[in-house]
């Protein structure tokens, strides 16, 4: 029989090389981000003599960064489900009653999950059962899980997942800056332009697109040129998940590996 370390291996790597994918994606977007894919300008609205800063240009995400995301959702949802083949494979000594059939169960609320848990899991041990149940594999439960399987699911169907680039706040400090000017000491609003502080705008303008307002002053107000404005490149699929992408990537790789964690015990 197989030793728990030989059982975890499969699992493993598959975590292991969605880490080298999302490091990878690392590089791929610092690239980008560093290429000047956003250029900002200011006008004053025609109407209301109001300033308005906007973008000007915005380059699209390269593909493939959406790709290397989806290789990389692919290989988590797969280390789960050599897990699940693993965890039976234990529990059956290694005769599965349907080899083809098992896949770690994640489901869309807790009672499908209870519907559809030892089809998926057929021959695992009742312990199995109430290890996977502490995890709630299921949206509601462990949402994060639900998920990437949701996700995982969309990237087969679809050629890219809903990858691009939104406004991720302006300068606090900078925008405050002219308005105290000749109010303060000059120190003070050296002080106020050197803050590293973001105001997180509600409208993200995803996907970013020319001609996006991103922040609207006051009448007849004169541009700043040390205005500052922040761009993310995000993952936006609307009722699943939102958000900045690496994050959410990472977010995923730390679930994954803390339900192998929590399922090791399993393995014999």
């Amino acid at each position: 029989m197989p030793t728990v370390d030989e059982r975890l291996r499969h699992v493993q790597l598959k975590v292991e090389r969605a880490e080298q994918h999302i490091a990878a994606l690392s590089l791929e977007l610092d690239a980008f981000l560093q290429s000047g894919p956003y250029r900002v300008e200011a006008t004053h609205d025609a109407k209301t003599r109001k300033l308005v800063y906007f973008v000007a240009a915005a380059e699209p995400v390269p593909d493939s960064v959406a790709l290397i995301a989806g290789d990389a959702i692919q290989n988590l949802m797969s280390a789960l489900d050599h897990l699940a083949y693993q965890i039976v494979c234990s529990d059956t000594r290694g005769k599965p009653p349907d080899l083809s059939g098992i896949y770690f169960p994640i489901a869309d609320d807790a009672a499908k999950y209870e519907a559809n848990k030892r089809t998926q899991l057929k021959g695992a041990s009742q312990e199995t059962f109430q290890r996977i149940d502490a995890v709630k594999p299921y949206r509601g439960g462990k949402d994060p899980l639900w998920a990437l399987k949701r996700l995982n699911n969309i990237e087969k169907h679809r050629l890219l997942l809903a990858v691009g680039s939104r406004a991720a706040g302006l300068n606090l400090g900078q925008l405050m800056a002219p308005h105290i000017a000749g109010k303060m000491p000059p120190e003070a609003v050296a002080a106020f332009e050197s803050m590293n502080i973001f105001l997180n705008p509600a409208d993200k303008g995803f996907p970013l697109r020319p001609g996006f307002e991103l922040y609207i002053g006051a009448v007849d107000e004169k541009p700043n040129p040390k205005q500052e404005f922040r761009f993310d490149v995000a993952l936006s699929e609307p009722g699943i998940i939102e958000g900045p992408l690496l994050q959410i990537l990472n977010g995923f790789t730390s679930v994954v590996s803390e339900v192998v964690t929590a399922l090791t015990p399993c393995l014999r």
